[in-house]
């Protein structure tokens, strides 16, 4: 069994949810649901199993799940995901397992219909899918008694029963056209989990009929609520609209930030996408930056639910609705995402507690390799810039072989001209070791550069000069920019890439190098936008500053009106200087 899955499944709770199963390529390959995840889940790797299933555990290399408030919860959300992921372990279920919807019809003299036909062109909306067919057509039995929608399939020429029922407003004998638009409202509202009002009925009539000594009929109540009820209460699976839309879930601690993505296309949840990214800036910042990052690669939906810290900025960044739902459906789905990503979180804090002792081990072992006392603390560094433009460097530091992200370090380069990778090494090394100096700071047991020997020379030329004696190694690169061996005291060191020192030193190397790029990134968008905003009078690095904060995109400020301008925080003059600087700039183009 994989370590990965050995820890994950310490962890699982008892809890209902529906699990993906993944390869290794992270395909998902089954999908499943559950009453209890930890019960479940854990039962594929432990006991025997039949010849199908052995050869779909001997493909797993990890699985994920999203919690649910119930079993019917995670049987929806199983459906939903197997159309949406199609993984070759559930034949059966892909093949011909379909639930039914409940249909409104587009017609003059609209029908509730149940159907297992998502594609006729007839049906104006869905509601569903429904595990529980019987209460689903109940359901329906239920909305006919309540309102007049029409009963039969072909209009006959005179009325029927149900028109002397007053369960139908008779167009076989209106030849005007019959308005149905409050009897859709209400059904809808119905089917989209707002009961109160036919629940309300239908306990009055129970109760009346009970006073008049009707139990049969009182009975019938009864039981046409408890279906009811079973059909919708806990349908909060599916949203019954078509709207696309994305939930967004956010929890967080000091070092790390929690987002889970629970992703509905046509009303139905299709995907749940989690991530733990570590929190180097304000959470508002980080998680901002993440989804802005997140939507240029995948598609956007028509909405967002998510509790944003500013959903007009963010909105306007991605030209998508962003509101929190505060009631109903959507209030439920928002808070399991919430749900799951506190959970994801707490999950990852327990696998490093689980892990604590792995990690002494392997730096214990790093120390033995290279000949050294245990180094508990190591700091890394890495360059970066674009031919010698925006050059920055970066340091993390990892105690006990964990990342300790409050003691980061973010360098722009001052003294070097060019790409210069030595020059810009030793100026980073000085400065961050001569200030721990001056400040009497801790100083690591070892350092660790990413890169090979020239990178390695640097930092000890500088070290010496400082006259500090501090191990200093280098993660060396393969063609594919992955770690593949140290080089220590002139000496080649090859890594096992099943070590757990490979795997410490790769997160490491891994970890520097994002956390430079992401600093050389913030660094070029500024520059760019600031040289863009150069020839507006009275338009100091402060000003520019707050617009880039405000805006993000120098396109947002050129479309700004004045108005706008001032929201950002600038003068009125100001604002009306840079809106002529660009209307004028529009007006030449033309």
């Amino acid at each position: 069994m994989l370590p990965i899955i050995e820890e994950k499944l310490k962890l699982l709770p008892d809890r209902p949810g529906c699990y993906q199963m993944r390869d290794k390529d992270n395909t998902v390959i089954y999908v499943g649901k559950a009453k209890n995840l930890k019960n479940r889940v854990r039962s594929y790797f432990h006991g025997a199993h039949n010849a199908k299933t052995t050869k779909l555990v001997s493909e797993i290399t990890d699985f994920t799940y999203v919690i649910t408030a119930s079993e019917l919860e995670a049987f929806v959300l199983e459906i939903n995901m197997i159309k949406e992921y199609d993984p070759k372990y559930n034949i059966m279920l892909k093949d011909d397992k379909t639930y039914p919807y409940i249909a409104l019809t587009n017609e003059d003299n609209p029908r509730l219909i149940v159907t297992r036909n998502q594609r006729k062109r007839n049906f104006a909306r869905y509601f569903g899918p429904y595990p529980n067919v019987r209460a689903a057509r109940t359901t329906i039995d239920v909305l006919n008694q309540i309102y007049p929608f029409r009963k039969c399939y072909n209009i006959p020429k005179k009325e029927c029963l149900y028109y002397h029922m007053h369960q139908c407003l008779g167009p076989c004998i209106h030849k005007e056209k019959l308005d149905y638009s409050s009897y859709k409202t209400k059904v809808s509202s119905f089917l989209n989990g707002d009961a109160k009002e036919v629940l309300d009925d239908i306990v009055s009539r129970m109760q009346e009929a009970s006073e008049n000594l009707e139990f049969e009929k009182a009975k019938e109540y009864r039981d046409l609520k408890i279906a009811i009820e079973d059909t919708i209460a806990k349908q909060k699976i599916s949203i019954n609209d078509l709207t696309s839309r994305d939930y967004i879930g956010i929890y967080n601690d000091e070092d790390d930030i929690s987002i889970n993505i629970i992703i509905t296309r046509h009303g139905n949840i299709v995907q749940n996408h989690q991530t733990i990214i570590n929190k180097y800036d304000s959470l508002e910042d980080e998680t901002i930056n993440y989804l802005i990052q997140f939507y240029e690669v995948n598609s956007k939906p028509k909405e967002i639910c998510f509790k944003a810290f500013d959903a007009e900025l963010l909105s306007s960044v991605l030209g998508v609705e962003i509101y929190e739902a505060k009631l109903g459906k959507k209030k439920e789905i928002l808070d399991m995402a919430n749900d799951n990503a506190k959970f994801n979180l707490e999950n990852k804090r327990n696998i490093y507690r689980n892990q604590v002792l792995k990690k002494l081990e392997t730096i214990e072992e790093l120390g033995n390799l290279l000949g050294i006392p245990t180094p508990r603390r190591i700091e890394a560094f890495d360059n970066s810039n674009l031919y010698g433009e925006y050059p920055v460097s970066a340091m993390v530091c990892y105690i006990n072989g964990k990342p300790a992200p409050k003691e980061f370090r973010k360098y722009h380069i001052k003294t070097v001209v060019g790409a210069n990778d030595y020059e810009s090494m030793k100026e980073v090394i000085y400065r961050r070791y001569f200030r721990l100096l001056m400040e009497e700071g801790e100083f690591p047991d070892l350092i660790v550069m990413d890169g090979g020997e020239i990178q390695v020379h640097a930092a000890l030329d500088v070290l010496g000069s400082l006259n500090l004696s501090i191990p200093v190694m280098g993660i060396q690169k393969n063609d594919r920019h992955k770690a593949s061996k140290i080089f220590f005291e002139e000496t080649l060191f090859d890594l096992d890439k099943n070590s757990p020192i490979y795997l410490l030193l790769a997160d490491i190397s891994q970890r520097v190098h994002d956390f430079a790029i992401s600093f050389f990134r913030s660094n070029k968008a500024k520059g760019l936008f600031s040289s863009m905003l150069d020839p507006i009078p009275g338009l100091g690095p402060k000003r520019k500053e707050q617009l880039l904060t405000y805006f993000i995109s120098i396109d947002h400020i050129k479309e700004a009106s004045e108005e706008d301008l001032k929201k950002a925080g600038m003068p009125e003059p100001l604002a009306h200087t840079i809106y002529e600087y660009f209307h004028k700039q529009k007006e030449e183009k033309m």
